[in-house]
C-alpha cells in the first residue's frame, strides 16, 4: 500500500503541474474534496450492508480498477481534462485504500495485539513509500514517462488485492468487526449528533481540520515554489521523489526514535503543539525572507524562500505523521470503546475531506483575487497555525478532562468470568470430591440448594461412596430429596433409593452400636447433643470422630465451641471441614478467628485460611482487620490479606493514606533492588535465574497494584496496568496520564520512573534520590539473594541461584550453604548437597554431624551420587511447571515434595493411599499416556516403556487447591482431562 500511496502522489502533482499552474491546484483540492466527501460516504454506506471480508476486498478491487482506467485514458487520450481527473482522484483514492487498510488490521487483531503491533504496520507503509519514492527516479533514467508511474501503482495495490483475499480466507477478523444488529446501532449516537453534544470530539475535530488547512496550505506553496523552479514535468517527478523519500525517512526517524522520547519526557501536549509551532516559525521566517530579499525566481531571495518552504513542507509532513498522528491514537483510547471506531473513522474520513474541500475553497477564492501573491498565502497560513496553536492548548485540556470521566466509569468486571470458568470446569470426579467436601455440612443441616447448582454425576456418585463406606446416616435426608428430584437421573436416584433404604436398616440394627455410630446418630438427630459429648470426641485420637465432633458444632451452631473448630485448622485431614464450618457461622466467628489468628501467627498456613474466612464476609470490622495485617512481616500473609480487601472492594480512607504510600514506597524499593540484581544477571546471560528473578519482581508488581487498587479507585488502577501491559508509547502514555490524575503527588516522583518503558539502568538511576544502591558483580548478587530475607525472595529463586554456582568461591557463599543444610526447606538443602557434592565435599562433612540423621542420610545419598536426578524436588518442580505452565514455581514445591519417583513399577514398594495421577518420563518429558490409577494394583498395570515414573497423590492436589483457591482452576481442568 505504501507503494501505491507514493507512486500515485508523485505522478499526479508532477502531470498536473507540468500543464497548469497552482491556482488551478487550487481548484483541483475543491473537486477532490468533494469526490473524497461522495466516495467516502458510499465507504460508510456499503461497509454497514456487507460484510467486511467481502467488502474490503471489493473495495481494493475498485481502487485497483479506477487506477488501471485512469492509465489507460493517459495512453488513449493525455488531455488536460483526464490529468485533472487523476489529480482530483488522488485525495479519495488515497482515503479509501486508507480506510480499507487500516480497517482491515483493526478487524484481524484484538485491541491488545493492535497496540502492539499498529506501530509496526504503519512503519511498513512508510517503507513502501520511501522505496516507491527513490524507484521513480531511477525509473525516469531509464526513459520511463511520467505517467506510466500510475502502472506502479496500480500493480501494488492489485498486490494488496491479492493479500486481502488471503487474509480474508486464512485469518479470522477480531470478534467486534462484523456489522451490528439495528437495535445495538439504534441506541448509538451518530457522529454528527456527538459534534453537536460533545465538546471533546468538537475540539478534536478543528484539530484535525486545522492540521488539513495548514498541510493543504503548506503543499501549495510548497508545489507552486516547486513548479518554478523544475517546470518539466519528468523533472518535477525526478525532484518530487527524491524530496518525498527522503521526507519519508525523515518521518520513520522521528517515528522511531524522537516520538517516544519526545512523548515520555515532555508529555502529550508537547507532541500535539510542536508541529503547529515548527511550521508557524518557518512560514514567519519565510515571510520575512519573502518580504525582504524577494520570492519570485528573478530575485535573489528566491532560493532561501524556496528552501524555507521544502523545510515547511518537510517538517509539516514528517511531523503529522510521526508525532501528530499517534498523538491521535492516545487520544482515542479517552473515547468510549462503544463509538470510538466511528468517530476515529469520522476523523479519518469526513472531517479529513471536509476540511480538504474547505482547503481547496480557500486556496481558490484567494487565487481569484488579482493582488494576492505566493508571499500572501503564507500570512495565511501563519494565522491558520497561530490558531492551530491555541486549538492544540485546549484539545489537551479537554483530553485531560476525559480522562477523568473515563477513569470515574471505570469498573473491574472480572467476577463473573472467573466464576463462569470454575462452573464449566466442574464436571470430573475431582471436582466432585472438592464440592462434596464444600457442601457436606450443607448436606447434613439440611440445605440441599447446591443440587440445583451441581450438576456432575460424579458429585452424586461420591455421596453414595461416603454413606455406603461411612454408614454416614446423617446424609438420609439428602439421598431421600435425591430420590425425589424428578431433573435427576432415573439410575442415581433408585441407588439414592437402596442406599437410604440399606441405611435404615443398618440404623435400627442394635448389634451396631459402637462409639463412632453412636455419634453418627447424634449428628443426624435433630436435637442438640451435649457438649460433653462433643468433647469426647475431639479428644479422640481418630480423624473421623474429630469430623463428627466438628460438623455437630456447624450443624447446631454451636458458637461457644468455635475456639475447638479453629483449633482444627492446624490439624492435617480436618483442614476443609473447619474451614466449611467457620465460614458457616459467618461474621458470628469473626472475633474467635481474630484471636486464634494472633494465636498461631507462626503458621502461615492456618493464618492464609483464616484470613480468607475472614475476606469472605466484608463487614468494616473485617475490613479492618485484613487491613492491619498488610504490614505482617510474612510476605504470603500480606498477599492474603491484600487480596481479600481487592476482592472486598476496600477502599482506604485519607487517613491510611500516607501509612499505605509508605508501604508503596517500600515495595517500589524492594523491585528496585530485583531490577538492580536483573541488570547484573543480565550481564552475566543466566536465563534459569533471571527467568525466575522476572517472577519475583511480577510478582511484587502484582502486590504493588493491588495495594493501588485500594489506596485509588480500583478501576481506574486497572485501567493503568491494562495500558501499561499493552507495552506500546501510546498505551504508556495513556497510562502516564492517568497516574498523574490519580496518584497522590507524594508517590508520584517513585512510581512514574519505576513503570515507565525505559530501560532498567534509566530506572535505578531516576530513583537513586530514593533507593540509593549499586549494581553489584554477579557472584555478589548470587550470594545476597541466598541470603536475602525469606519474604522479599522466595524459596524457588534461592535453589536457581545455588544451581547455578559451578564452585564454592569463597568463605562467605560456604557458610550461607551450610547454614541452608540446617533449613526446613529441601529443596535448598538438596541443591546446597549437590554443590558440596562438584565442589567441596569436606565442606559438607564438617557440618554433617549436626544434622539430624534422616536429613544426613538423605543428602549423603546426594553427595554420593545414588539419588537419581529425577528424584530431587528441583527437577519435580520443573517437571510439574511443564505440566501446569500456568502456575509459579514456587508455588509448585508444595506438590513436588508428594510427587513419588519411581525407577521401576514391578520392582517398587508402592504405598498410595487413594487414587493418584501417573506420568511415565522418557528422556525427562512426560509421555502421552498420563493415567489416573485408583490403587496400586492399578498402578503395577502400566505397560508402557519409561525411563522412570512420577506418581502424585490426588489428595496433595487437594490441599494445594485447599491453600491456593484462586490457582486451582489449571489443576482441575489438566486432572479431568485425563479423568475422562
Amino acid at each position: 500500500m505504501g507503494i501505491f500511496f507514493g507512486a500515485f502522489d508523485i505522478s499526479a502533482h508532477s502531470l498536473f503541474l507540468s500543464i497548469f499552474d497552482e491556482k488551478m491546484m487550487a481548484r483541483g483540492y475543491v473537486v477532490s474534496g468533494l469526490a473524497g466527501i461522495i466516495l467516502t460516504s458510499l465507504y460508510t454506506g456499503f461497509q454497514t450492508r456487507m460484510h467486511f471480508r467481502n467488502f474490503a476486498i471489493v473495495n481494493l478491487v475498485f481502487v485497483t480498477v479506477l487506477t488501471l482506467i485512469l492509465w489507460i485514458l493517459l495512453i488513449l487520450n493525455p488531455a488536460n481534462w483526464v490529468v485533472f481527473i487523476v489529480f482530483i482522484m488522488l485525495g479519495p483514492l488515497n482515503i479509501l485504500a486508507m480506510l480499507g487498510f487500516w480497517g482491515t488490521a483493526g478487524r484481524l487483531f484484538t485491541l491488545r495485539q493492535g497496540k502492539r503491533l499498529f506501530g509496526l504496520v504503519d512503519a511498513g507503509m512508510i517503507v513502501g513509500i520511501i522505496i516507491s519514492c527513490y524507484a521513480i527516479p531511477v525509473l525516469l533514467s531509464f526513459n520511463f514517462k511520467a505517467h506510466n508511474i500510475l502502472i506502479v501503482s496500480a500493480a501494488a495495490v492489485l498486490a494488496g488485492s491479492v493479500i486481502q483475499v488471503v487474509i480474508g480466507r486464512r485469518f479470522q477478523f477480531a470478534s467486534g468487526s462484523v456489522e451490528k444488529g439495528t437495535e445495538e446501532k439504534a441506541k448509538k449516537k451518530s457522529v454528527s449528533a456527538l459534534f453537536r453534544s460533545d465538546s471533546y470530539i468538537r475540539v478534536m475535530g478543528l484539530f484535525i481540520a486545522l492540521s488539513v488547512m495548514t498541510a493543504f496550505f503548506v503543499q501549495y506553496s510548497f508545489m507552486a515554489v516547486t513548479r518554478e523552479q523544475y517546470p518539466s514535468g519528468e523533472d518535477m517527478a525526478r525532484f518530487l521523489g527524491l524530496f518525498t523519500g527522503s521526507m519519508m525517512i525523515f518521518t520513520l526517524l522521528i517515528k522511531l526514535f524522537v516520538f517516544s522520547y519526545l512523548i515520555r519526557n515532555y508529555g502529550l501536549r508537547t507532541c500535539l503543539a510542536i508541529s503547529p509551532i515548527l511550521v508557524a516559525a518557518f512560514t514567519l521566517i519565510a515571510v520575512l525572507i519573502g518580504m525582504l530579499m524577494g520570492f519570485t525566481p528573478a530575485t535573489s531571495g528566491f532560493m532561501l524562500f524556496f528552501m524555507l518552504l521544502a523545510l515547511s513542507r518537510l517538517f509539516s509532513k514528517s511531523l503529522k505523521d510521526s508525532i501528530e498522528s499517534p498523538s491521535f491514537k492516545v487520544i482515542y483510547q479517552t473515547i468510549d470503546e462503544k463509538i470510538r471506531f466511528e468517530v476515529q473513522s469520522a476523523m479519518d474520513g469526513t472531517v479529513n475531506e471536509i476540511s480538504a474541500l474547505s482547503s481547496g475553497l480557500l486556496l481558490a477564492g484567494l487565487g481569484i483575487l488579482s493582488f494576492i501573491k505566493l508571499i500572501h498565502f503564507s500570512w495565511v497560513l501563519f494565522v491558520i497555525t497561530i490558531i492551530w496553536i491555541l486549538v492544540a492548548v485546549k484539545l489537551y485540556s479537554e483530553y485531560r478532562k476525559s480522562i477523568k470521566k473515563a477513569l470515574e466509569s471505570g469498573g473491574m468486571g472480572v467476577t463473573e468470568e472467573s466464576a463462569s470458568k470454575t462452573k464449566a470446569a466442574m464436571h470430573g470426579r475431582f471436582s466432585a470430591d472438592q464440592a462434596f467436601a464444600d457442601n457436606y455440612l450443607s448436606l447434613i443441616s439440611g440445605d440441599f440448594s447446591c443440587f440445583e447448582i451441581i450438576k456432575n454425576r460424579w458429585f452424586y456418585e461420591k455421596i453414595f461412596d461416603y454413606t455406603s463406606s461411612r454408614k454416614d446416616i446423617s446424609l438420609i435426608p439428602a439421598l431421600n430429596r435425591i430420590a425425589s428430584s424428578e431433573n435427576i437421573d432415573e439410575e442415581i436416584r433408585h441407588r439414592s433409593v437402596q442406599i437410604a433404604d440399606d441405611l435404615e436398616h443398618y440404623s435400627s440394627d442394635q448389634q451396631n452400636e459402637d462409639k463412632l455410630f453412636s455419634a453418627k446418630k447424634i449428628l443426624a438427630d435433630s436435637r442438640q447433643p451435649q457438649t460433653t459429648q462433643i468433647l469426647r470426641l475431639l479428644r479422640d485420637n481418630t480423624i473421623e470422630s474429630k469430623e463428627l465432633a466438628i460438623s455437630m458444632i456447624g450443624k447446631f451452631k454451636l458458637k461457644d465451641m468455635l475456639p475447638e473448630v479453629c483449633t482444627c485448622l492446624n490439624t492435617r485431614g480436618l483442614e476443609v471441614q473447619a474451614a466449611n464450618v467457620l465460614r458457616s457461622f459467618g461474621n458470628e466467628a469473626r472475633e474467635e478467628m481474630s484471636r486464634f489468628y494472633l494465636a498461631s501467627s507462626g503458621n502461615t498456613a492456618v493464618s492464609k485460611t483464616v484470613l480468607s474466612l475472614l475476606g469472605k464476609d466484608c463487614t468494616g470490622e473485617n475490613e479492618e482487620f485484613l487491613f492491619s495485617v498488610l504490614w505482617s512481616n510474612a510476605r504470603q500473609i500480606r498477599e492474603a490479606a491484600l487480596e481479600c480487601l481487592v476482592n472486598c472492594n476496600f477502599r482506604a480512607g485519607e487517613e491510611d493514606k500516607d501509612r499505605l504510600h509508605q508501604l508503596i514506597s517500600e515495595i517500589i524499593g524492594i523491585i528496585i533492588w530485583n531490577i538492580s540484581a536483573r541488570i547484573s544477571i543480565t550481564r552475566k546471560n543466566d536465563t534459569s535465574l533471571l527467568e525466575s528473578l522476572d517472577r519475583e519482581t511480577a510478582r511484587w508488581n502484582t502486590f504493588l497494584f493491588k495495594l493501588l487498587s485500594i489506596a485509588y479507585d480500583s478501576g481506574s488502577v486497572d485501567k493503568i496496568r491494562e495500558n501499561l501491559e499493552s507495552g506500546t508509547v501510546e498505551s504508556v502514555n495513556f497510562a502516564l496520564e492517568m497516574i498523574d490524575i490519580v496518584v497522590d503527588e507524594a508517590i508520584k516522583p517513585k512510581l512514574v520512573p519505576l513503570i515507565d518503558v525505559i530501560p532498567d539502568e534509566d530506572k535505578v538511576k531516576a530513583l537513586y534520590q530514593f533507593f540509593p544502591g549499586e549494581i553489584h558483580e554477579y557472584g555478589k548478587i548470587i550470594e545476597d539473594i541466598i541470603n536475602r530475607d525469606y519474604n522479599l525472595l522466595g524459596i524457588w529463586i534461592r535453589a536457581c541461584a545455588i544451581r547455578s554456582i559451578n564452585e564454592i568461591y569463597n568463605r562467605n557463599i560456604g557458610e550461607s550453604l551450610i547454614a541452608i543444610l540446617f533449613s526446613p526447606e529441601k529443596i535448598l538443602q538438596e541443591e546446597s548437597a549437590k554443590l558440596f557434592s562438584r565442589s567441596d565435599k569436606e565442606l559438607f562433612n564438617s557440618a554433617a554431624g549436626r544434622l539430624h540423621s534422616s536429613v544426613r542420610d538423605r543428602l549423603e545419598r546426594i553427595i554420593s551420587g545414588k539419588t537419581p536426578e529425577g528424584e530431587l524436588i528441583y527437577e519435580k518442580v520443573k517437571f510439574l511447571s511443564e505440566c501446569f505452565p500456568g502456575l509459579e514455581k514456587e508455588d509448585l514445591l508444595l506438590a513436588a515434595e508428594s510427587l513419588k519417583y519411581v525407577k521401576d513399577i514391578q520392582s517398587s514398594d508402592i504405598n498410595v493411599k487413594g487414587r493418584c495421577i501417573i506420568w511415565p518420563v522418557r528422556a525427562g518429558k512426560p509421555m502421552q499416556e498420563v493415567k489416573i490409577c485408583n490403587d496400586a494394583e492399578e498402578i503395577k498395570s502400566i505397560s508402557e516403556s519409561y525411563d522412570f515414573l512420577y506418581l502424585l497423590p490426588l489428595n496433595s492436589l487437594k490441599d494445594y487447591n485447599f491453600r491456593f483457591p484462586e490457582k486451582s482452576n489449571e489443576i482441575r481442568e489438566y486432572i479431568e482431562k485425563y479423568e475422562n
